[in-house]
């Protein structure tokens, strides 16, 4: 199922985006953590896992899970679109909803997972989450561009988890050293913006790498990235897929950049139609 597509943007002079919608089961990047993770599960002869999920990961699961007759449980906070919800169980799986956020869902996993015997594959925390980035997202950057003669010099991707980002800086430093500036990208003050976070209060999976720079976005401002998008590129990006357009126009010069798009824009429908009666008004 890999690599996924890199297409050349028409929102700058030369800027990619990298399109993890095209991942087969959740429709996002997270089928690359999924993969890994329930990989993990295989080898431990688990019969039942459990993950707390803001969403994408969670739809991932649950399709690996009906395919190898595996029970799942997904924790979501109750904020997250409803869409998620809906899938999960279409696909089989078991969904329990509280809190505001994933870190409010954590100490419930972990004491569900004890009660029940399943594993608790904890994304947050666990190194696969980066091992899965390092070994395929960020090498297929680095092949794809390098097939039509160039090098990235910046790298920008949001931050959830911190899994994806900390896959790329480890593989693109670990290559390149300082050459490639990668930055992160999380939710201003006040801001939500689903499937990312703001990281005030640390990350197991990006304490061991660097990122040069974290860029705060707001939620109008993610719209507006998708919108531009849209209307430039021809493409239906994701909100967290806009907040790297947003880092992106805050940085915009003529050097060599790559945007992770995380996701699409159809599981966000209700909140771009809401905004855009919004501004219409």
């Amino acid at each position: 199922m890999w690599p996924t597509p890199l297409l050349k943007l028409k929102i700058g002079d030369d800027v990619w985006g990298k399109l993890e919608y095209y991942n087969p089961f959740s429709r996002s990047i997270k089928d690359r953590t999924a993969y890994y993770l329930f990989k993990q599960a295989l080898v431990n002869n688990s019969r039942q896992i459990v993950e707390a999920t803001s969403g994408n990961l969670g739809v991932a699961l649950a399709s690996l899970s009906a395919i190898y007759g595996v029970k799942f449980t997904m924790f979501i906070p109750i904020t997250a679109p409803r869409v998620y919800k809906v899938l999960v169980k279409l696909l089989g799986g078991d969904v329990i909803e509280g809190g505001n956020s994933t870190n409010d869902l954590i100490p419930l996993v972990k004491k569900f997972a004890e009660i029940s015997n399943s594993l608790h594959l904890n994304q947050f925390s666990n190194p696969l989450n980066v091992i899965a980035h390092y070994q395929t997202t960020a090498r297929e950057i680095d092949e794809q561009l390098n097939s039509v003669g160039k090098t990235p010099a910046r790298i920008i991707a949001t931050m959830g988890t911190g899994g994806h980002l900390a896959g790329i800086s480890k593989y693109f430093k670990g290559k390149y050293g300082d050459e490639i500036e990668i930055i992160g990208v999380q939710p201003s003050k006040d801001s939500r913006i689903p499937g990312i976070k703001r990281q005030d209060n640390g990350n197991d999976l990006l304490k061991e790498v660097k990122v040069d720079r974290v860029i705060d976005v707001s939620f109008e401002e993610s719209i507006q990235g998708v919108i531009n998008v849209a209307r430039n590129s021809g493409i239906l990006i994701g909100l967290s897929s806009g907040a790297t357009v947003a880092a992106y126009d805050k940085v915009k010069d003529s050097k060599t950049t790559v945007l992770i798009f995380p996701d699409d824009l159809f599981k966000y429908v209700d909140i771009i139609e809401e905004t855009l009666k919004d501004n219409s008004e």
